[in-house]
């Protein structure tokens, strides 16, 4: 579910890497723009750019030219104290790998993905019960992650990330580490999450499949935008 005005601007964005006397160009000329509350994937094999565009959104990284704009802020010309603030408190990332403390239950992997933002222990509890019961792990909270799948580890990333209540989730590849029928599953989840909460969200993958339950498709190829739909 999208409203009209876009919470992402992408404006003619290049990201060139060098290597000792040869330039990359990771990223050439990308321009668009992502609706508030839209769930978006962006498409393209390996090399294709995507996940370096993901970076840029996320101000992990910066341009070599243009234009990153992030809830009318421009995040990609901020020092890098004031994108560590940016990421810490409006952005939640999601990555292939789960990133869960092994000797962390459920709830306190979550817990502590807010303890740079929320001060208050209470709501940090409170926040952690909500996001893993929105999620489906009500009933393993308190499971190390060596006691739950694949699927419900990145069931637990996703929680972690949307405790933040951040303006935009960023998942880069958030199945490449799962089989067919479990990723099927965590593309469902973050679907459903996305209608249910509004949080507007943006996902790099190389699956096709994943198009056909996106509000919009971005497919890139050699750091350029090939289409959209």
């Amino acid at each position: 579910m999208t409203t009209e005005k876009p919470i992402v601007r992408v404006e003619h964005l290049h990201k060139d890497y060098p290597y000792g006397e040869t330039l990359t160009r990771a990223l050439n000329d990308v321009s668009f723009e992502i609706e508030t509350g839209a769930f978006v994937v962006i498409l393209g094999q390996s090399g294709s750019g995507k996940t370096t565009l993901l970076n840029m959104i996320s101000a992990l990284d910066i341009p070599t030219r243009g234009k990153v704009i992030v809830g009318g802020r421009e995040v990609s010309s901020l020092p890098d104290r004031e994108r560590t603030k940016f990421r810490a408190y409006e952005v939640g990332l999601v990555f292939q790998f789960f990133n869960l403390f092994p000797a962390l239950t459920a709830r306190e992997n979550v817990e502590i993905g807010l303890a740079t933002s929320i001060r208050d222990s209470e709501e940090v509890g409170k926040r952690a019960a909500k996001y893993l019961t929105m999620v489906g792990l009500k009933s393993h909270m308190d499971k190390y992650p060596s006691q739950l799948s694949g699927g419900e580890q990145q069931r637990v990333a996703v929680a972690r990330a949307l405790a933040k209540e951040p303006k935009i989730l960023l998942a880069d590849e958030p199945t490449g580490n799962l089989d067919a029928e479990t990723g099927e599953m965590v593309w469902n989840l973050l679907l459903d999450l996305n209608r249910k909460t509004g949080t507007t969200i943006v996902s790099v993958t190389h699956l096709e499949s994943a198009s056909e339950i996106a509000d919009r498709s971005i497919y890139l190829r050699s750091g350029q935008i090939q289409k959209i739909l």
